[in-house]
Order: C-alpha cells, then structure tokens, then sequence
C-alpha cells in the first residue's frame, strides 16, 4: 500500500463564481493535515463550490490554491490526482458497468497508456473493496445497488486513487439517518488507520460535529467561524448563520455537541400571546 503523506493545502484570498456571479468572496483558508474537515452552511453560501475550487474543477476568479506551497494548477492532471481525490455529489456510473472494474478506474492516475491493471492496481482495490466490504459486491453492476451500498462503491473507488487528501461533496445525500452514520464512521476509521486528510460538505450539522476534527462554517462566500465544534456551533454563531434558534447540549458529557432547535410555537399561541399584549 502506498504511504500517505501529509500536505499542506491552502487557500489564499480566492473568488470563485459562475459567469458575472461571484460566490465565493476573498476567501483564505489552511486545511488541517490528516484531519477531517467539514464545510458547513445555510444553502447557497458557497460550500460545494470552494470545494470545487480545491479540486480544480473550477479556475479562481483571484488568489489561488496551493498544495505544499505551489499552485493546484501548476501540477499535471495525473500528479495532481495521485495526490487529491474527489467524490462528487453526484456521481454517474456508466451503464453496464461493474462494481470491480468501476473502483479500478481509480487507479487512472497511475497508469500508463494502454491502462492496464498492474500488481499495485490490483492490490488498491483489493484493499479498497475489502475497507467498504463491497468485496461481495464486485461482479455486480453498480446500478443494480441501494444508494448506501452505491455510496461505499464510490468511496472506494476514492480510496482505491489512493490519495493524500480526500474531497467529498455531501457523501450523505440520499441516505437515510442510519446510512448516513453508518457511512461517516466508515470514513472515519479510514482516516484514523491510514491518515488520509478529509474534507467533505455537509448539511446535517450533528453529524458535522459527530465526524469531523475542524468546522468551517460559511455564510454568503465568506468564512464566519472555523475551529472545533464546541467553538463552532453556538446559539450566536447558529443564529448569525442559519438564523436558527436553537440550544447547544452535550447529552452525553462527554464534549460532543448537539445542536437541538426551539420547538415550533404555533400560531394560536403566538396569536393568543399578542391579544394578551
């Protein structure tokens, strides 16, 4: 198995948007090494497309990426991806295409011309098909999958880039609650046994805080607080970015948080409140 190395990804004064549309605004950003990093935030504030930008997927408007201190850009397309992977939101499978020679092509980067597989290939997705256990499912067609056992098929597929840094965009859509939690532990064990840095977008801010090392919240293309969780999710910062009202609780004393919205008050209540006025 190829060793992981710890990069240093930035992201230096960059904008990014589509056409005359700015969403992303002056943003500066250092991920932190062999830690799991989620991008949180209310809809549209820019999230999916930062991270678009750390893949290359699309070009700064201003400032730049850096990998170890030199552009993104810079690097050829198969260098680049030896070293940073990506699983988009989403993902579309050929037709006909089984689950053992879809996580194989991610194995691109490290062949030559005529693509085949080598002991190495063969090894990665061994391992990456046993680290999803979708080894049973490999002679299947991917289309023939749930969505959860389709969402481990695309992680290893990641996985088997063998990659230093791991990008996923919202790895949970689709998914029900069990799924989800099922998924992310999977993502987390990876990252505790081998060190890969991760950094994924989000929407479901307990999960967030039950997954990741690092939270940067965004709101409007800017950054409004990053740090760990219990820094991150408060009523003020809840309130300034979701405009949520809610409570932040530690049911199980033991550091983690969960953020709990106000229950609802419905409206002959309020009505009733105003008459009393």
């Amino acid at each position: 198995m190829k060793e992981i190395t710890e990069r240093t990804l930035k992201v230096e004064n960059v904008s990014l948007g589509y056409g005359a549309t700015t969403i992303v605004k002056d943003l500066s950003l250092e991920f932190p090494k062999g830690k799991i990093t989620a991008i949180i935030g209310p809809n549209g504030c820019g999230k999916s497309t930062l991270l678009r930008g750390v893949s290359r997927l699309l070009k700064p408007l201003n400032g730049d990426f850096t990998l170890d201190g030199k552009s993104t850009h810079e690097y050829s397309m198969k260098g680049f991806a030896r070293m940073v992977g990506l699983m988009p939101q989403h993902p579309i499978a050929p037709e006909g295409i089984t689950v053992a020679d879809l996580v194989s092509r991610g194995r691109y980067p490290y062949q030559g011309l005529f693509k085949r597989n080598s002991a190495e290939d063969d090894e990665a997705v061994a391992w990456a098909l046993e680290a999803t256990d979708t080894m049973s499912l490999a002679e299947r067609q991917v289309t023939e999958l749930s969505g959860g056992q389709r969402q481990r098929v695309w992680i290893a597929m990641a996985l088997a880039q063998e990659t230093d840094i791991l990008l996923l965009d919202e790895p949970t859509t689709y998914l029900d609650l069990a799924h989800q939690v099922e998924l992310l532990d999977l993502l987390s064990e990876l990252n505790e046994q081998r060190g890969t840095t991760m950094i994924m977008v989000l929407h479901e801010l307990n999960l967030a805080a039950r997954v990741a090392d690092y939270l940067v919240a965004m709101k409007d293309g800017s950054i409004v607080a990053q740090g760990e969780a219990h820094d991150v999710l408060t009523r003020e910062n809840l309130h300034t970015i979701f405009n949520l009202k809610a409570e932040v609780a530690d049911p199980f004393n033991d550091g983690s948080v969960v953020v709990v919205p106000h229950p609802r008050i419905p409206a002959n209540h309020a009505m009733a409140g105003q008459e009393g006025e």
